[in-house]
């Protein structure tokens, strides 16, 4: 699958390995937990729809893994059991990603914060957190930690989106290699307006001051043709270190031998993220 607008065909999860609604899965599924109940996995009842939640280990701050785009819980499969026996980890699948149940469309990052605090809250699992986003995760987290900052201890950005990378990377663009990558954007199976939800972040409060490390992808994974690939391996570059800068004192890993997908390429540097934001925040 191409890249496209933002680097969405990997930055937003599109063409990385993780797993999709369509694919078919061997998760266990529990019927949704009743209340007060707190399984170490299972479909959550939020009010309106239920969400699959995983949840390993014991201790604070919890660490709450988001995936990218039409990703789910098996993105973290290589972090969560190296995190779990020294703090609480979970992850989970957004609405629209199986065995999660569906919710209308389109859906925006501002819904999916919704989501994720109610899943939080019905599965008991109490702030504060660590936020863990990869991809088009990073911007969901960010929104989270800018409109609930008092529940944040600290927050890890794993090749993440910028929230200002539309804009930037239009410069560069025609007008009909916009259009073409808005359509196919927003074509996802998940049925997010990604573009809108790049606007939420955007309009959002700036972030506080926390500990924040930002993995980047150590190897590009190449652009559409009629893409001047200086140009874009720059402005991402350039993205990516501004991101670090979205607190006083955030600090950017280079995940040397990792394309995109980092968490299943090379889940030690992740992990050290993690790591490192978890020794701040204690």
């Amino acid at each position: 699958m191409r890249r496209t607008l933002v680097v969405l065909a990997s930055l937003l999860g599109l063409a990385g390995c993780s797993a999709t609604s369509s694919d078919t899965t061997t998760t266990p599924v529990t019927e949704p937990s009743a209340p007060g109940s707190t399984p170490s996995s299972g479909l959550i009842d939020i009010g309106d729809r239920s969400l699959y939640l995983e949840c390993e280990g014991s201790g604070d701050p919890t660490v709450m893994l988001e995936a990218g785009l039409a990703g789910d819980h098996r993105t973290w499969e290589d972090v969560m059991p190296r995190i779990s026996p020294s703090s609480r980890v979970c992850s989970y699948n957004r609405a629209n990603i199986l065995p999660s149940e569906s919710a209308p469309t389109p859906r925006t990052a501002d819904d999916m914060v919704a989501d994720l605090r109610a899943l939080l809250m019905a599965a008991h699992e109490d702030p504060p957190y660590v936020l863990v986003g990869s991809s088009f995760g990073g911007l969901v987290t960010q929104l989270y930690a800018s409109s609930h900052s008092a529940e944040i201890a600290g927050m890890v950005l794993v090749d993440s989106n910028h929230p200002d990378e539309v804009e930037k990377f239009a410069t560069e663009l025609t007008a009909a290699q916009i259009e073409e990558d808005h359509e196919f954007v927003n074509s996802n199976e998940e049925g997010v307006d990604v573009f809108a939800s790049f606007k939420e972040v955007q309009g959002a409060p700036p972030l506080p001051d926390l500990p924040l490390v930002v993995v980047t992808a150590g190897i590009s994974e190449g652009w559409p043709p009629g893409w001047d690939a200086k140009v874009f391996d720059r402005l991402r570059a350039e993205q990516q270190a501004d991101l670090a800068r979205l607190v006083p004192d955030g600090t950017q890993l280079i995940a040397r031998k990792s394309a995109h997908d980092v968490p299943l390429q090379q889940p030690d540097v992740v992990v050290k993220a993690i790591e490192s934001v978890l020794a701040q925040a204690r």
